[in-house]
């Protein structure tokens, strides 16, 4: 009989870069599967627990833990381990009272600790906007959500938002502007948060390009692609890997 569906497999040596895995010792590892982070940008939840947090030593563990609904990804119990998590998921492992952020660092997305009270807020980028039926308006986030905020809320792709999971209520949102912060997605630097200096708006076959300042005082132009926007100020949740 023929199979109906690929492999739920996939060889270490082919893993996205900046999945911290090993890659010699075995052949194999879990895919990932179609989820709410693409999968070039994000880690199977079998590697999260066991080779990236250490939680299993096994597999066989990992599918015990998973299995039992012991873990929940942005406010839900996710039992499947092929299950994507990527930028700004949040990691509840009610059983030993750990909470994690996943937040990029280095060219990586690495997961950091938080405190109870952020469990509930996650940042997001707003990939979309469009009008719905009944005059709504619908934002598309990048980790697959549809939001719709009220009307007076003013909300455009490229801003971010923060909102509560798993409800989706909408709380705050920011837009990239002279003299604001941004955090820095992708890149050698990701991870870093940024001070936009310059706006320069974008062509048919080139987006908007940002200048901004690092910590250092280097400064580079970028994609506003790249840079989730924060105000004037960071929103009290953790965003970053401290250093160490």
């Amino acid at each position: 009989m023929a199979k109906k569906s690929g492999s739920l497999k996939a060889k270490r040596s082919a893993s996205p870069e900046f999945w911290q895995i090993s890659r010699k010792d075995k052949r194999f590892v879990v895919r990932t599967s179609s989820g709410p982070h693409p999968k070039g940008d994000s880690y199977p939840l079998l590697v999260v627990l066991r080779d990236i947090l250490g939680l299993a030593k096994t597999r066989r563990e990992a599918l015990a833990v998973l299995n039992e609904g012991k873990v929940k990804v942005d406010g839900r119990i996710v039992k499947s381990e092929s299950f994507p998590i990527g930028l700004m998921d949040v990691i509840d492992l009610p059983q030993v009272g750990q909470l994690y952020r996943i937040v990029p660092h280095n060219g990586r997305l690495v997961p950091v600790p938080i405190s109870e009270k952020e469990t509930e807020l996650k940042l997001c980028h707003v990939k979309s906007k469009r009008t719905v039926k009944g005059s709504k308006t619908s934002c598309g986030l990048h980790d697959g959500r549809v939001i719709f905020p009220e009307a007076e809320v003013d909300v455009k792709p490229g801003d971010s938002c923060i909102i509560k999971v798993p409800s989706q209520e909408y709380q705050a949102s920011f837009r990239l502007a002279k003299e604001s912060l941004a955090l820095l997605i992708h890149g050698d630097k990701s991870g870093e948060i940024t001070t936009v200096e310059d706006l320069k708006p974008g062509t048919y076959s080139r987006g908007s390009i940002a200048t901004i300042r690092f910590a250092d005082g280097t400064a580079s132009e970028l994609p506003t692609s790249v840079l989730l926007p924060l105000g004037k100020q960071v929103p009290e949740i953790t965003l970053t890997k401290t250093a160490g």
